[in-house]
């Protein structure tokens, strides 16, 4: 069994951490005589699994939802995190992309407010534009 600041260390994350994934069911612990947390080797797994999963991008209130499923379940939902990740690097892209061809053309003239065109879509037009050139 090891006490909060041996886990702190081994884990490198701050005791209070330690203390809001217990406080918030993530990580139910033992308690001493003393009310001092305890963990043992069960714990540590899931701190480790805890941290993983925050690598990947999950939200704390996605991982305590990740401990309750079964493992077929939680195989679905790796999918679809690892989907969420692979769109908003293609979102990313494009942003790079556009400002690449903003740094190359300058800052695009606002468009005149009588051309019936919305910032929005003036924009949309403006990158199909920029991409053919």
């Amino acid at each position: 069994m090891k006490k909060t600041n041996e886990v702190s260390k081994l884990a490198g994350i701050s005791r209070r951490t330690l203390q809001y994934y217990d406080d918030e069911g993530i990580l139910v612990v033992k308690r001493s005589q003393n009310n001092h947390r305890l963990y043992d080797e069960k714990s540590l797994n899931k701190i480790w699994q805890i941290m993983i999963y925050k690598e990947m991008g999950f939200e704390l209130k996605e991982i305590k939802q990740l401990f309750e499923i079964p493992n077929s379940e939680k195989k679905n939902l790796l999918s679809l995190r690892l989907k969420t990740v692979e769109n908003e690097i293609e979102k990313l892209k494009e942003q790079i992309e556009f400002i690449s061809l903003v740094l190359v053309h300058g800052m695009p003239q606002i468009p005149d407010e009588h051309g019936g065109m919305t910032y929005v879509k003036y924009i949309e037009e403006l990158r199909k534009q920029l991409e053919l050139t």
